[in-house]
């Protein structure tokens, strides 16, 4: 019985973690936002994380279903993110391209449906999931920058809409060099 709540929880979590903490405003979130862009060990210790979450769900699936062979590709994919280089990387380009993202959630959704690749969809979904509080490149190097940190110690929402805008999505009325040439036309 506590392994299907605790299966049913691992499944639940990539989908309520979004809802509940996607462009939250409050503050320990912006103090995850500023340990993240800041910290290489506070990135570090999220893969980390995201590995243990990962093999407990192996582990609470495989005892509940013993002999199913699905578990290795999953399990390969784990053993591949365990260097955090390798997981920073792919991390990052997760979070940095909007059409590696779309695809591999497109590929776990598929993958879901077929036998004895759940655990893979699964895998792809956490990792989806830890894409999407990753800090990109941009971010990265506008916390860099030294003179913009009291500002956003300052306005700790600031960092949260920083985090979360993505400028490679704006609408093509929006995209155009401000010309007052052009938009007059």
């Amino acid at each position: 019985m506590i392994r299907n709540i605790l299966q049913l929880l691992f499944c639940v979590l990539p989908f309520a973690l979004p809802l509940a903490l996607y462009k939250c405003r409050r503050p320990f979130m912006a103090t995850f936002y500023h340990a993240m862009t800041r910290s290489a060990k506070a990135r570090k210790l999220y893969v980390q994380v995201l590995l243990i979450l990962l093999l407990l769900f192996h582990y609470v699936y495989t005892v509940g279903h013993p002999g199913e062979f699905g578990v290795l590709p999953s399990t390969a994919l784990c053993a591949v993110l365990s260097s955090f280089k390798r997981a920073d990387r792919w991390l990052r380009a997760l979070c940095d391209r909007s059409r590696a993202f779309g695809t591999l959630s497109l590929v776990a959704l598929a993958i879901g449906f077929m036998p004895h690749l759940y655990m893979t969809a699964v895998t792809a979904a956490y990792l989806l999931l830890a894409a999407l509080f990753y800090p990109s490149v941009r971010v990265m190097t506008e916390c860099s920058d030294t003179s913009r940190i009291p500002d956003l110690r300052k306005h700790p929402g600031l960092l949260t809409e920083r985090y979360h805008d993505h400028h490679h999505a704006k609408l093509p009325h929006d995209a155009d060099s401000g010309n007052p040439d052009i938009s007059a036309q």
